[in-house]
């Protein structure tokens, strides 16, 4: 983000100069005479653009400068052993080195390439400065200062900075020019004055530079922190939604005070060294963390965005599945982000993702049995057997669904106890959804004295069919409700009623079978009682009972 904006400047600022300024000639790299003396014909430019800039320091002289750094690092030098992000502060460096020891060398001529031939590289005359023709890409054949080189040049350096110039140059010694630089809104301090020790070298820098860069970035630590308990603060009572867009605002400002912090480093403390290269990784790396933290939040955002609607209630069904898509998105989005940026720090593609592979491997072997929880958990949502309040069974048990989570399911039973079920075996279980049936079945079998005359029992099913009928929940329709005599053992006879009773809830339909539990005890009562009220036949060949003696 912070070299598109200063792409940007630098590509709008320098319109404002003369046209013949703006037109600057090809660089040549057709052979290796030809880059190296193009690199010098660079540097009498920039060293032409520093002397004006010193004379009068401006925001527009340091982008001006900036800019044909770039296109000298860029156009001359394999920077390819660098990484992304120290790639441009690398390359104006590395400027600097060849700058002064290019000027210290005498200039090769046209007989030191007269037998080059197919030959793929080329070293300086009696150095180990060398430059390679790129073999493949867009920039096939042209010849480079090869990355091995540009690696050594700060060796190369030390080497010969303490031969005499050989050309007239506007700085004897680059590098030391790059390392007391200081941008515009420096450049009138007195920095000269400050003690011996803060001018003293620190890994290739300035000391006071180094401990303002570290002051910086504690700064922007400490901001960062403390931004963070506000926001915990603040969310500490807020809603969903709410307190994930507060949350995403912490991110937020890590990025932008790390642009700031960095664009001063490298525009106006021009940090050099090791430090400069560890500050751009941090920065690089800080700005990743800060990217995949609010693809993070953002991903709970956009969930609970869509929950918030009145068309998705906060306990329904699409809400725990679209707090289950976060739970997931979340971590995939802020790896993806991260693995890019592994990229720009320098770390290869390639070789990540196959540790990435070989680690996802060993995890899921390792948490096997929680990705199988997890798909198990996919596969509730994906089928829907049942939603958050309905009242299931399974596996022998039963009770109400609490919630459904990314790797168990919580589940309420009417003894008041909380049962947690791996998605994964409950996945597996035959699940029986009782909230959503549209009828209950009444079903009731009892057993009468086989004594019972055959025309008692029929006046029997005829009244029980006759008053379950009457209750105001039985279903009527064909063979039903109906009551059968379905056995005979000799000494009892069974009797089954059946009813399908529409009722709304399971406590509806209990209230209802307890009405005709006593509708059947009632008519059971009446017809034992009429069948012992009823006279008994007489049998043959005994005398009637009589109150008179027999004389």
């Amino acid at each position: 983000m912070l070299r598109l904006v200063l792409l940007a400047m630098l590509l709008v600022l320098p319109l404002r100069q003369p046209a013949a300024e703006l037109l600057l000639p090809e660089l040549d790299t057709s052979s290796p005479l030809a880059t190296y003396r193009t690199f010098l014909a660079e540097a009498a430019r920039v060293q032409t653009m520093y002397q004006t800039y010193r004379q009068n320091p401006s925001v527009l002289g340091e982008l001006q400068l900036g800019l044909a750094l770039r296109r000298i690092s860029e156009g001359l030098l394999d920077l390819s052993g660098s990484a992304p992000a120290t790639r441009m502060r690398d390359g104006n460096f590395a400027f600097g080195y060849l700058a002064d020891i290019l000027h210290r060398l005498p200039e090769p001529g046209p007989e030191a390439i007269a037998n080059l031939g197919d030959a793929r590289r080329w070293s300086v005359p009696g150095t180990q400065i060398r430059l390679e023709r790129i073999a493949e890409g867009p920039r096939a054949g042209e010849w480079l200062f090869s990355a091995e080189t540009v690696a050594r040049l700060p060796e190369f350096h030390a080497q010969v900075i303490g031969l005499p110039v050989l050309r007239p140059s506007g700085a004897p010694n680059w590098h030391e020019v790059q390392m007391r630089a200081t941008g515009p809104l420096l450049a009138g301090l007195e920095l000269e004055r400050l003690p011996g020790w803060m001018q003293e070298r620190v890994l290739g820098a300035l000391a006071w530079k180094v401990l303002i860069a570290f002051a910086i970035v504690l700064l922007v630590a400490a901001l960062v922190l403390a931004w963070r308990r506000v926001v915990a603060r603040w969310t500490a009572r807020a809603g969903p939604l709410r307190r994930r867009l507060l949350w995403l605002t912490v991110p937020a400002v890590m990025a932008a005070l790390t642009l700031l912090a960095h664009a001063f480093i490298v525009s106006q403390l021009v940090l050099t060294g090791l430090p400069a290269d560890a500050e751009s990784l941090l920065a690089t790396g800080m700005l990743y963390v800060a990217a995949a933290w609010g693809a993070w939040v953002l991903c709970w955002v956009l969930a609970e965005a869509a929950i918030a609607s009145p068309a998705v209630p906060d306990d329904s069904f699409d809400a725990n599945l679209l707090r289950l898509l976060a739970r997931v998105g979340a971590p995939i989005a802020a790896g993806s982000v991260l693995f890019f940026g592994a990229n720009d720090l320098g770390v290869p593609a390639v070789g990540l993702l196959a540790g990435v592979s070989i680690g996802g491997i060993a995890l899921a072997l390792a948490a096997q049995s929680t990705v199988e929880n997890l798909f198990g958990g996919l596969s509730i949502f994906a089928d829907r057997p049942f939603r958050v309040g309905d009242d299931i069974r399974f596996g022998g048990a039963s009770g109400r669904v609490e919630a459904i989570g990314p790797r168990s399911t919580r589940i309420r039973g009417a003894d008041g106890t909380l049962t947690t079920v791996p998605n994964a075996d409950l996945a597996k279980m035959q699940v029986t959804n009782v909230s959503v049936r549209t009828r209950y079945l009444f079903g009731q079998r009892f057993s009468l004295p086989a004594t019972i005359p055959r025309t008692r029992l029929a006046a029997l099913l005829a009244r029980l069919h006759e008053r379950v009928a009457a209750h105001p929940l039985v279903e009527l329709g064909a063979g039903a409700p109906r009551a059968r005599l379905v056995g005979f053992t000799g000494e009892a006879v069974e009797i089954e009623v059946l009813a399908q009773l529409q009722a709304q809830t399971f406590a509806e339909f209990q209230e209802a079978q307890e009405a005709l539990l006593l509708i059947l005890i009632r008519a059971v009562e009446e017809i034992v009682a009429e069948h012992s009220a009823a006279p008994r036949p007489v049998p043959q060949g005994e005398p009637a009972a009589s109150g008179h003696g027999v004389g």
